[in-house]
Parts: C-alpha cells; sequence; structure tokens
C-alpha cells in the first residue's frame, strides 16, 4: 500500500501525531529528556551531513523526521503539561456544583464534577450548567468547556454569563467569563467572543427548528445538522448506536460533502467559474464550521477541503491522504488538548480506511456499460448499495481496535442500516439547511417542513426496526479480543506502511480477525463457557441476574428505583450480554416503573415478567408496567404462583410470589438438574434440596431461623448478621459473599 511512499509531508505528520499522542501520557521529566536526546541528535546529523556528501540528502531528511518528534514533545510540554500544572495551583473560593453529561449516552457515561471557582471580581459564581462534552465524555486536565451560568452579585442581582472553564485533573477550576449581552461586534472581538456568538447561532437555530418541526423532529435535525445530540432522548441515540449509525450524529466528512457537494452542484448550474466556486465553497465551509460549534470532527473535514484546493491553485493534483494528515495536525498544533478527542481520532481512522482500502476494492468491480435501460438501471442501483456496504465494512474494520477498547461491542446490522438509511439521511441533512433559510416562505415552507418531518420519521423508524433486530450488536468484552485486536491493529499499520505488490493483500487482516474471532468464541461457547447467577443484596433487596454469555436474565426481587437500574446496568456491563433476555419483577411498586424507563432508555430488553396482579393498587402499577412496555415493544407477560418461567435455553426460574404486598419467598433457578435456591429465613418452605442455597434478608428482624431440613452443597448467607441467628444442620458450611460498600455480591456457576 505505501501511504508514505513519495508523501514526505504525510509521513512528516504522521510522524508529529504519534509522538504527539505518546507525549500527552508521559511525565514532563521524561518529554524533557526525550527532546534533549533528539535535538542532540538532530545536531549530530546535521554535522554529518556536512560531511558525508553522498548521504547529505539522507541525513537531512532524517533530522528533519526527528524535528517533528521534537515539536510534538514542545507542543505538549508548553500547551498541555505546564498548563495543567498551573491550573492545578488555583484554589477555588467557593464551591459548586458543575454538571458535565453527554445527553446521547446519558446513564452509561453521564458524571456529575464538583469544582472548585476561583471568585470572579466581587460576585460569587454559581454555575449551574449542562455542558455538553466531546464523545467520550471524559472531562481531564486543562480540557476547555463552555457554558451559561448565573453571576449571583453582593446585592442579590443574578445576571447570565457565558463561561469559559479550565479544569485540571483534581476538578479544580478557574473560570473566564463573556458577557451574554453584549452586540454582536463588541462580543466577536472580546474574549471567547467567536464560541460566544456560535452558541448564539445554535440557539437560534434550535429554536427555530423545534418551533417548526416540533422537539422529537427538531432534535433529530440539530443532531444531524449541527452535532448537538444533547436533546435526542435516550432511547433513540440507544437505537442509532446498536444499528451502527451513530456517525450520522456526529458531524464528519460525510456532512461536508453532502452540504457542499449540494451547493457546488447549484453553483455549476450557475456556470459558476471553478476558481470561484472553490473561494466559495472553502467560506461555507468556515460557515459551517461556526455553526456546529467549530467540532473537531468538522475542522478536519474542512481542512481537507482546503487542502485539496490549495494544491488546486497551484496547479498540483490533491492528494486526499496528504491531505487528511496535514489536516489532522493543524487540528493538534491549533487545539493541543484535541489529540485526546476520541470523535477525531475516530472520524480520522474511518476517512483513512476509506482513502486506502475502498479504491483498491473499487477497481476491481467494473462498471456496468452497454447493457438495456432497465438493467443497467438495475445494476447501477446494486453497484451503489454494495459501495455502501463495503464501506461500512471498511470504516468498522478500521475503527475495530477503537470499538473494543472503549464501547466494547459492535454492531452486526450496520451494513443493513447504512444501506437503508444513507439516501433518507442524506436528503434529510441537505433540506434542513433549506428549510431555515425557507420556513417563512407561503406553501413552500409548509411544503419542505412536512418532507423534513416525514424523512426525520423514515431515519427513526428505520434505526428502531433495525436496533431491534435478535443480537443487533455482539459483544467485544471476551479476553481472546485483546489479543486478537493488538494483532489486527499491528498488521494494519504494517500493510499501510509497507509497499504491497498486489494492493488487495489489504483485505488479509479483516478476514483473518474474523476467523480468528469466530474460531474462537466457538472454542469458548464449547469448552469454556459455563452459565451462572449472580446474586447482589443491597440494602434495598436482591437482584439475580442469569448469565450464559450470550444473554442475560435478570430478577429484580427490590422495590426498583435508580438503585435497581445501577446494579443491572453494572451487571451488564461486566457481562459479554448486549441486552436483556427477560426482566422478572416479583413485586410491585412504584420504584419499578422508574427502573424499566431507566433500563429500557439505555438498552433493549426483550421480555417482562409480572406476576398476576391481587388487589387495586397492584392491578394500577401492573397496567403502567405493561402500557411503558408495549410503548417500548418489550413482550409483556403475566405469571402465576410456582409458574414455571424459561430464561435462557435450558434454564428455568421458579418464582414464589404472594403477590400481597410483600416479597417473594423463594426463587428457584435449574440448568439440567443443577439447582440454585433462594429463601427468606422465614420462608415456609423449609424441605429445599439443591446445589446451592442462598439465604435472603428476613422480613422479620429479630429471632432465630431453623433450616434443619436443608439439603444443600453449599449455603450463601445475605450478610453477616445471620450467621449467629441460623440454625444449619451439622456440617454444612456456610460462606458469606464478598462485601463491597453496603453490598454482597457473590457468582454461582452451574456445575
Amino acid at each position: 500500500m505505501g501511504v508514505f511512499y513519495r508523501r514526505p509531508l504525510a509521513f512528516f505528520s504522521f510522524l508529529f501525531l504519534i509522538t504527539a499522542l505518546c507525549a500527552y501520557g508521559i511525565s514532563e521529566l521524561v518529554s524533557i529528556g526525550s527532546m534533549i536526546l533528539f535535538i542532540s541528535s538532530i545536531i549530530l546529523l546535521m554535522v554529518l551531513a556536512l560531511i558525508f556528501k553522498k548521504i547529505r540528502m539522507k541525513l537531512i531528511v532524517a533530522a528533519v523526521c526527528i524535528f517533528a518528534v521534537v515539536f510534538a514533545l514542545l507542543q505538549s510540554l508548553i500547551f498541555i503539561a505546564i498548563p495543567t500544572r498551573i491550573a492545578q495551583s488555583y484554589e477555588g473560593e467557593s464551591t459548586t456544583f458543575c454538571y458535565v453529561i453527554d445527553e446521547s449516552y446519558r446513564g452509561e457515561y453521564g458524571r456529575t464534577y464538583t469544582v472548585k471557582v476561583k471568585r470572579i471580581g466581587d460576585n460569587s459564581v454559581d454555575i449551574r450548567a449542562s455542558l455538553v462534552c466531546g464523545f467520550d465524555v471524559d472531562v481531564q486536565g486543562g480540557d476547555e468547556i463552555y457554558g451559561y451560568s448565573t453571576i449571583v452579585a453582593d446585592g442579590g442581582d443574578r445576571a447570565e454569563e457565558f463561561l469559559t472553564v479550565y479544569m485540571d485533573d483534581a476538578q479544580n477550576t478557574y473560570v473566564r467569563y463573556s458577557s451574554h449581552g453584549r452586540g454582536i461586534i463588541e462580543t466577536l472581538f472580546s474574549e471567547c467572543g467567536v464560541e460566544i456568538l456560535s452558541c448564539r447561532l445554535s440557539d437560534l437555530i434550535k429554536e427555530t427548528l423545534y418551533s417548526v418541526l416540533g422537539e422529537r423532529s427538531g432534535a433529530l435535525a440539530m443532531g444531524f445538522f449541527t452535532g448537538d445530540r444533547s436533546d435526542i432522548s435516550a432511547d433513540i441515540t440507544r437505537d442509532f448506536r446498536r444499528s451502527g449509525v451513530s456517525h450520522l450524529m456526529a458531524v464528519s466528512g460525510s456532512h461536508i460533502a453532502i452540504l457542499l457537494g449540494g451547493i457546488e452542484l447549484i453553483l455549476k448550474k450557475l456556470h459558476v467559474h471553478k476558481n470561484i466556486r472553490c473561494v466559495l465553497l472553502a467560506l461555507f465551509g468556515l460557515g459551517f464550521l461556526f455553526i456546529t460549534g467549530f467540532s473537531l470532527s468538522a475542522i478536519r473535514s474542512v481542512f481537507m477541503l482546503y487542502a485539496v484546493y490549495i494544491a488546486y491553485f497551484f496547479g498540483e493534483s490533491g492528494d486526499s491522504i496528504t491531505a487528511l494528515f496535514v489536516s489532522i495536525s493543524l487540528i493538534v498544533l491549533m487545539f493541543p488538548y484535541s489529540v485526546k478527542d476520541l470523535g477525531l481520532w475516530m472520524s480520522f481512522l474511518a476517512t483513512l480506511g476509506l482513502l486506502t482500502a475502498f479504491p483498491v476494492i473499487e477497481e476491481k468491480v467494473p462498471y456496468p456499460r452497454k447493457k438495456p435501460r432497465l438493467l443497467l438501471f438495475v445494476l447501477k442501483v446494486g453497484r451503489e448499495i454494495l459501495w455502501i456496504a463495503i464501506m461500512t465494512v471498511i470504516a468498522n474494520m478500521y475503527l475495530l481496535p477503537i470499538i473494543w477498547y472503549y464501547f466494547g461491542e459492535i454492531s452486526l446490522v450496520s451494513i443493513i442500516s447504512n444501506i437503508l438509511i444513507t439516501y433518507p439521511s442524506s436528503l434529510f441533512l441537505l433540506l434542513v439547511p433549506i428549510l431555515l433559510l425557507t420556513y417563512k416562505i407561503p406553501l413552500l415552507g409548509i411544503l419542505i417542513k412536512l418532507a423534513v418531518s416525514f424523512l426525520a420519521d423514515v431515519i427513526i423508524f428505520i434505526v428502531k426496526i433495525c436496533s431491534r433486530i435478535p443480537h443487533a450488536t455482539y459483544s467485544l468484552k471476551y479476553e481472546f479480543c485483546k489479543y486478537i485486536m493488538i494483532a489486527f491493529a499491528v498488521s494494519i499499520i504494517v500493510l499501510l506502511a509497507i509497499r504491497l505488490k498486489k494492493k488487495i493483500f489489504i483485505i488479509l487482516p479483516s478476514g483473518l480477525a474474523a476467523i480468528a474471532f469466530v474460531l474462537c468464541l466457538g472454542f469458548y461457547s464449547i469448552f469454556l463457557s459455563y452459565p451462572s447467577v449472580t446474586y447482589i443484596n443491597y440494602v434495598k433487596g436482591q437482584i439475580f441476574a442469569v448469565n450464559d454469555n450470550t444473554s442475560l436474565s435478570v430478577c429484580d426481587h427490590t422495590g426498583g428505583g435508580v438503585g435497581a437500574y445501577s446494579h443491572v446496568t453494572r451487571l451488564l456491563d461486566s457481562s459479554y450480554a448486549t441486552e436483556i433476555e427477560n426482566y422478572i419483577f416479583t413485586s410491585y411498586s412504584r420504584g419499578n416503573e422508574t427502573t424499566l424507563e431507566m433500563l429500557g432508555d439505555r438498552i433493549i430488553i426483550d421480555r417482562i415478567y409480572l406476576p398476576i396482579p391481587q388487589g387495586d393498587s397492584e392491578i394500577i402499577n401492573a397496567r403502567r408496567l405493561y402500557d411503558m412496555g408495549i410503548e417500548r415493544n418489550i413482550d409483556v407477560v403475566f405469571y402465576d404462583r410456582d409458574e414455571k418461567i424459561e430464561l435462557n435455553g435450558n434454564i428455568y426460574a421458579y418464582i414464589n410470589s404472594t403477590c400481597d404486598g410483600d416479597r417473594a419467598e423463594h426463587i428457584i433457578f435449574t440448568y439440567k438438574g443443577n439447582r440454585v435456591f433462594y429463601i427468606t429465613p422465614d420462608c415456609k418452605h423449609k424441605d429445599v434440596s439443591c446445589n446451592t442455597l442462598i439465604v435472603g434478608t428476613p422480613h422479620n428482624k429479630d429471632g432465630e431461623y431453623r433450616l434443619d431440613s436443608v439439603d444443600a452443597k453449599k449455603i450463601y448467607i445475605s450478610s453477616v448478621d445471620l450467621i449467629d441467628r441460623l440454625l444449619l444442620t451439622e456440617g454444612i458450611g456456610i460462606f458469606v459473599p464478598e462485601k463491597n460498600g453496603s453490598e454482597y455480591k457473590i457468582e454461582i456457576p452451574f456445575e
């Protein structure tokens, strides 16, 4: 492939970027020592260049390459390490809360930071801002984030201000602000003026789209057009993620290509000269950056466009790969902290894959010619569908190591969803700015509004259907994935660096990685996979998770609420499953509604089980849970006392639900004759024979409990407080589960 062959500028940029990445994670002393070593090497190479004339150019090139490394180290030291150290020296005079939330991954990545804010003049500062951060939602040392706050003066007057917040590793901050009430010109030339005006324009666009399209379609239009996903509901964001089309809501090269491509088509129809078109498109690109708040992936795309235009003006054929590396290097030069921006690197790798691997495959597929008109049309449509599928696979392959490391799962339906959604989403993106310009024009504005609303519904419907395909996503949390991903990443780097006689070999790493994954997964499933029951006891009750590695079933023996949600999501994150197959409620409470709402917005639940209600209050609660389940396309099943419930494969559950306000008295999980038995100590069911017995929290806080007829190999108790209150048959061992904070947790494999 030889990506850097005859591309010296791309190679220098590559050295700069790699060093910048490494320098971000090393200490200042190591950076300084490395710089001294490399500067000495540069001096030595220059001296050798004066002595050995035959290899002078090679020595000079080597010196220039080392200079790129030194420059990256120096930039990291000056703009990251030193400012972070200075920021850590600031001590705040008032303590407040700064909410840092990425709405698109709420609950999974959301964090609340308590920050100390340096006093500004004579005013105390009270931050109450929802700040939408980058894709990784991890605010680190030296990060710069923007938001509105309320400044409370000594006299009680309140004023809205725009803040620039600098955070360090200890979450200590110092704050600069600019007045929101200034005029456009005054604000533009003030500190952070461009960012303030960009946010104002974004707010105006949001207000317009919401008033014209409504909240749901308006939020989707904002996500597509500006990358602002803050108001898109969590369930829609989840469906986009599971369908493998989240990139549509992260402004990138595809957005620039669609929008500027549409503008260029109009300019061509108007017979505008190519030089003038280049200038106008460059200005439109800058305007689009302003609208999107100068997101890094958008800057990368526009910088690539500028690099191509500059090459054109100087009479040289533009090189896309060089433009890509140069644009990323310029972004890191201008915004040093962008070196850790996950969205930027994902955009970069996906684009690199399309620029390197896609042309190799494209040239192998002949263009259909000299066919009957109808057949030619069908072949062209098939070709377009094939290109979308190939580009999706290539982008996912280049992103696979990052997807494995940061997200732990990959969408298996991304090819289908991208084929179905590409053209509707492209048209939707083109119509949004047209709607903003024409919504007040009679008839025309109404027609465009109806078209945009219809396309929004189509897009949401497509991702909803695709995300609910069984096993739409697959887990990458298996231990063997680590070795496959490392080998895959190394092989991709090697194939990009060397010159191949047959470029088609570029597909080898992807094919071998897929084969290795299938073989390892098959071996794991046959020989190393054992279903298990995970038991958690915490303040408000018990939760059971039945995990057979590919699916997860949960028995919620609690009052529900945020606590149950957080424990279930942690169980899911620590398993190999990507959705919940069955969710069983053993009793009714209003907290169950909170649990179902929060879980349903983040992950897919196939089926919920509810005990047959008894009494008016339980009927009301059951009706609410039933309606919530149907609304989220979840199957709802009512079960009776001691009914056999099939969970995963050969695993069954028996729930003894009293349905009178008390908790279930006993729960049994069976797998091929092995039984895991749960009872409360004061349970009426005393004749217990099983492999493992879990003794839960009793209803009565006092007294002793006899379990004389218990026949179990192992007995786990829910807390150490029960040890002296249990009377057991002699010779039976008691195990106390591991305690983590206020909870007890055990994992019981079916033997």
